[in-house]
Order: structure tokens, then C-alpha cells, then sequence
């Protein structure tokens, strides 16, 4: 079989699970080098890939164009005449694509969507293993020999980006040599957010206790969340939430020192940039494939009958207790957290 000129690899949409296609793009050209590779992306997520060195071409779908822009994209695939589209994503609109377009070659993955749906709806785990996302993908490669290089997820971003944080860091007092914790507390469905008091008092105590800078991170959506607990400190931190491009995000989020985050794509952002992560998980679980990596990654969560509840998440508690995040201390996560912090500095900090 002749290797292909022409790849085109679809992942849609969200942050998080565009994110973790990264290794599987950097393995295909290792695999192929003179091919060709075009990833297509939903436009608002596309400048997570812009910079990615392993990716020829970037093609953007407009979703809030309606549904003639799928035919005007699929207009534009066949003119391409690709080798081999690898569909990571297995939505209806990639479905469209693989029945309008003619490809060499289409391979997929699988979604588990049965197993998923018997352990959220009905709490049974049939997961003879638990695999992360991220290696399910490679299912969609494993007929051409590809495997996982041990070398995770990556984003990459510009000059320009990293020098606007330089610039908004500056105003704010941080120091180059000082300790930066950046902590994400939003998340795309309530059920998955932490408590907000909490995340005050965990950032005071590190604070207090480890002399850190912090800085709270999100999207526009988030710029509230993020100042209502800053409000509820007692030291100073500073709000970057909504201030940030994505890329932006990930340049400070290659400054700091650790991370903390609930399962959001701000987890993922953070692991790209090869940070120390600590993650707090409620509604969903491991079996769903989207905890961190394990690399530089610690997951504070609490064994609950009712977990997984959701699969993406929720804006409710269907048991309408949230003990999955309401019994989650503030001394569980900051135990986690000062110890990834005297791992890092070489010495057990005690506060």
C-alpha cells in the first residue's frame, strides 16, 4: 500500500478533546513526514492547532453559519481529493462528510457509547480497563502501525502571545523567580465546578502558607466566578479570567508552577504545556477517559455510588446532594497541592 499524500484529520469541537488529538497528529507525521496533513476544526476552537508544526493546513467550519455551510464545506473536501480522513470526533456532521465525500481511506474510533451509557444510566462498569481518551484515539491509526509516542498532549502558541502575558504580569506584581499556583475554577456545567468559598480559602492558604502568586484563569463566562471568589480572600490574587486568548491562556499557564483545575478544558490546556496539574473531579470518572494525564497529575475526588452521573456534565445534582464536590475539603486539595509544591521545590513544605 502506497502512504498517503493526502490526511485530513476532523476533530470538531471542544477544547479539551482537541486538545488530546494532539499526540495522535504528532504521531501520523512522524509516521508519514511528507504528507500532507489538514485538520479541520470548528472556527472558534481552530487556534489551538494554528501554530502546531505537525499540521499543513487548518480548515475552518463555521458553525453558526447554519446548515448550508456543511455543504459548502463538503464542496471544498472533495476539490482536496484526500488519501485518508481519520475521524476523531464521530458526529453527525463528520458522518455527512464521510457520506459526501470520496476518500481514499476512513477510519474511525470507537466511542464506547454503550458501556458509557450502562455506567451513567444505570451504574453498571463494564470496563474491563479503564483507557484515557486521548489512546482511543489511536484505534482510528493502529491499521497503519501508529502508536502512541509516551510524549503527551502539546499546544503551541506565538512570540507575541507569550510577550502579552509578560506585559499583563508585570502590572500585577508578579516576580520571575516567585512561585505562580494559576487556578481554574469554572467548568462547561456547574455539577463540575468545585465550591466557590473553597477555591478562597485553598488560595489564601497557599498564600499564607507557600508565599505563591495566584492568579485565577478562564473564559469571558468565567470572569465573574473568578471575581466573586476573589472577593471572599483575604490576600490579593489577580483575575485573568476573560482577558486571555486561548493561546494567551496557555502561555501563562507555561509560567506558572502548578495548576489547579476541575475537568475542564483548562486541565487539558494546562497538561499541553507539560505544567504539574492538580484536578478535582465530581460528576464524571476516570472510566470516561478525560482525567489528566497521568504525568505531573494528581485527581482529588471522592468515591461516590452516583459517580459518573454525567457523561459531559450537568447544571444540576440529580441526586440534589452534590456530595461528589460538596465533600471534597479544602484540606483534601491542599494536602494534594503542597505536596506536588514540595516535590517540585525538593523539600516538604510545612504550614
Amino acid at each position: 500500500m502506497n502512504p498517503p499524500r493526502k490526511i485530513l484529520i476532523a476533530r470538531l469541537s471542544s477544547i479539551g478533546d482537541i486538545i488530546l488529538t494532539t499526540p495522535l497528529v504528532r504521531c501520523v507525521r512522524q509516521a508519514y513526514p511528507d504528507a500532507s496533513i489538514t485538520f479541520l476544526v470548528k472556527k472558534k476552537f481552530s487556534s489551538l492547532v494554528s501554530f502546531n508544526p505537525n499540521i499543513s493546513e487548518v480548515i475552518e467550519f463555521d458553525d453558526v453559519k447554519g446548515r448550508n455551510e456543511l455543504r459548502v464545506l463538503a464542496r471544498k473536501l472533495r476539490r482536496e481529493q484526500f488519501d485518508w480522513f481519520i475521524d476523531i470526533h464521530r458526529s453527525l456532521r463528520t458522518k455527512y462528510i464521510r457520506l459526501n465525500v470520496r476518500f481514499g481511506e476512513v477510519t474511525s474510533y470507537h466511542k464506547r457509547i454503550l458501556l458509557r451509557t450502562l455506567l451513567i444510566k444505570l451504574g453498571i462498569n463494564r470496563f474491563k480497563s479503564v483507557k484515557p481518551v486521548f489512546l482511543r484515539y489511536f484505534e482510528a491509526v493502529e491499521s497503519h502501525g501508529i502508536n502512541y509516542d509516551n510524549n503527551g498532549t502539546e499546544v503551541f502558541y506565538s512570540d507575541d502571545d507569550r510577550q502579552t502575558v509578560e506585559r499583563f504580569l508585570i502590572p500585577e506584581g508578579f516576580i520571575p523567580q516567585q512561585k505562580m499556583v494559576v487556578i481554574c475554577p469554572g467548568a462547561s456545567y456547574s455539577n463540575k465546578q468545585w465550591l466557590p468559598e473553597r477555591f478562597a480559602q485553598l488560595a489564601d492558604r497557599l498564600v499564607q502558607n507557600n508565599g505563591v502568586f495566584i492568579v485565577f484563569l478562564g473564559g469571558p463566562s468565567d470572569t465573574g466566578l473568578c471575581g466573586h471568589i476573589i472577593t471572599m480572600m483575604k490576600n490579593r490574587a489577580t483575575n485573568f479570567a476573560g482577558r486571555l486568548t486561548l493561546l494567551q491562556s496557555a502561555a501563562l499557564l507555561n509560567k506558572s508552577s502548578l495548576v489547579i483545575t476541575n475537568d475542564s478544558g483548562m486541565m487539558h490546556l494546562a497538561q499541553s504545556q507539560k505544567r504539574p496539574v492538580a484536578a478535582i473531579f465530581g460528576a464524571t470518572s476516570r472510566e470516561l477517559g478525560f482525567f489528566p494525564l497521568p504525568e505531573k497529575s494528581i485527581v482529588v475526588e471522592k468515591e461516590m455510588p452516583c459517580r459518573p452521573c454525567t457523561h459531559k456534565g450537568l447544571d444540576h445534582c440529580p441526586r440534589k446532594h452534590f456530595n461528589c464536590m460538596r465533600l471534597i475539603t479544602t484540606n483534601d486539595v491542599i494536602d494534594a497541592v503542597e505536596q506536588m509544591l514540595a516535590e517540585l521545590s525538593g523539600s516538604v513544605i510545612k504550614g
